[in-house]
């Protein structure tokens, strides 16, 4: 351990030399760029970018120096190497801008830097996924939802992918199902969900399977207003391929370098564990088209192990969710449905809220045609646009993340897209009235 932490003391050194190195080496290009026009533009840029690697090699110093200290898997290091590894890849796409023979080979360099930064900060977060469209993922939103719908069974899928713009694109898909009033019993909902998750160059690789039961009471004189206990229990998977990854260790300076060794030791490359998630939800419904819910969730009850390191163990901390919504008539066609969920998991928080408006189509006969658009903010990251379209026993969305975060930038305002569908099965479907003239004279 001390030959370790003494040649992570030299590595560290060895950076600050070379941020005071970059920090020259911009000096001298603005200077150049004053006395030189016609090269003013592509100087400045270049200077900029090194500025940038000056501040990348900074902060991965202080990485190695945290890692020295700490004597852990390294999760601080790495969260201060990922932003290296950004400013790293934003000062590559700079230098590629800057001068024109070399551009394609640094933008390569500058994306794979980037992939390489999302990586590493995604393995040191080590969160749930969350999807834009909560409001049509019920299975995952909380366990209290199962079963919470007019109809005996229902089904639903959702897929979603982002960061197309910025690395490989980060994929989910996820189907469940669920009943009502379950084998008879009143107030028993049954449901199952899965989903598979592939993120990144690395092909992070997360499979999730849970079943889950919920119980129903109504009350009010009316039996208007219910109040539902869910539970969820399932297993998750969690995989990477190492091979697919480029380090910064094997970044010499200049290009990236595939001979150069790692500096990383990793003793596994999946790990499975249990899930207990549990739920309440309130609902009050005094007119078909005049409802409001509310409810809270807890997710990894258990606080699972999620590390792919044999060291210090990595629990998945504890997620809590809070929901609302509502429906409200402001008109003989139109609705007005106001969502807002609230998650906390760890030091990290989320904030989703906006509205859609409901457009009736048609509503008779048992038959419900409606169309639907809205506009949702989550806090400090994106705002999305959405559109649903309504046909009698189908729900189908469409969203679009419109990224506003410190990404932006590399994203360019391009966040992700997020398809769902929803379909409720009935035993006695709706038949339309079929009307029958009667003579008026025998």
């Amino acid at each position: 351990m001390q030959l370790q932490a003494f040649s992570r003391k030299l590595q560290a050194a060895s950076l600050k030399l070379k941020a005071f190195s970059r920090k020259l080496q911009a000096s001298s290009y603005k200077l150049q760029a004053a006395s030189r026009q016609p090269a003013t533009p592509s100087l400045k840029l270049m200077a900029y970018g090194l500025w940038l690697q000056a501040a990348s090699f900074k902060l991965q110093a202080a990485s190695y120096k945290q890692h020295d200290a700490s004597r852990q898997p390294a999760t601080p290091s790495l969260k201060l190497k990922a932003y290296g590894l950004g400013l790293q890849a934003a000062s590559s796409k700079l230098q590629a801008a800057s001068c024109q023979p070399a551009t394609p080979s640094l933008k390569l360099m500058a994306y794979g830097l980037g992939l390489m930064a999302s990586f590493t900060s995604g393995t040191l977060h080590a969160q749930d996924i969350h999807f834009s469209q909560f409001f049509n993922a019920p299975y995952a939103q909380s366990p209290a939802n199962i079963g919470q719908f007019t109809g005996d069974y229902r089904m639903g899928a959702i897929y979603r992918q982002q960061w197309r713009s910025v690395t490989t694109p980060y994929s989910t898909f996820g189907i469940g199902g669920d009943a009502a009033h379950f084998m008879g019993v009143d107030g028993l909902g049954l449901g199952a969900w899965i989903y598979n998750d592939m993120a990144g160059t690395s092909r992070l690789h997360t499979f999730h399977a849970d079943l889950g039961a919920s119980w129903t009471e109504r009350f009010g004189a009316e039996k208007d207003q219910a109040l539902t206990f869910g539970v969820q229990a399932g297993y998750t998977n969690t995989s990477i391929d190492y091979n697919a990854l480029r380090f910064d260790a094997q970044y010499n300076g200049f290009t990236y370098d595939a001979s150069l060794v790692t500096g990383e030791q990793f003793t596994r490359s999946a790990r499975g564990h249990a899930d207990l998630h549990a739920g309440i939800g309130y609902a009050y419904t005094p007119e078909a088209r005049r409802k409001f819910t509310a409810g809270l969730a807890f997710f990894n009850l258990t606080a699972p192990n999620a590390s792919l390191f044999d060291g210090a163990a990595s629990p998945l901390d504890l997620r809590s969710l809070v929901h609302a919504s509502a429906q409200l008539p402001v008109s003989e066609k139109v609705d007005v449905l106001p969502e807002l969920q609230w998650q906390a998991q760890g030091k990290f928080r989320e904030l989703d809220l906006g509205a859609t408006v409901r457009y009736i189509l048609l509503d008779r006969w048992g038959l419900v045609r409606a169309v639907q658009g809205g506009l949702f903010l989550r806090a400090k990251d994106a705002g999305y646009v959405y559109a649903g379209l309504e046909h009698d026993d189908w729900t189908f969305g469409l969203s679009y993340d419109i990224n506003m975060s410190r990404l932006e930038p590399a994203s360019r305002n391009r966040g992700g897209i997020e398809v769902t569908a929803v379909k409720i099965f009935r035993r006695k479907p709706a038949v339309p009235v079929r009307f029958k003239a009667c003579p008026t004279q025998m």
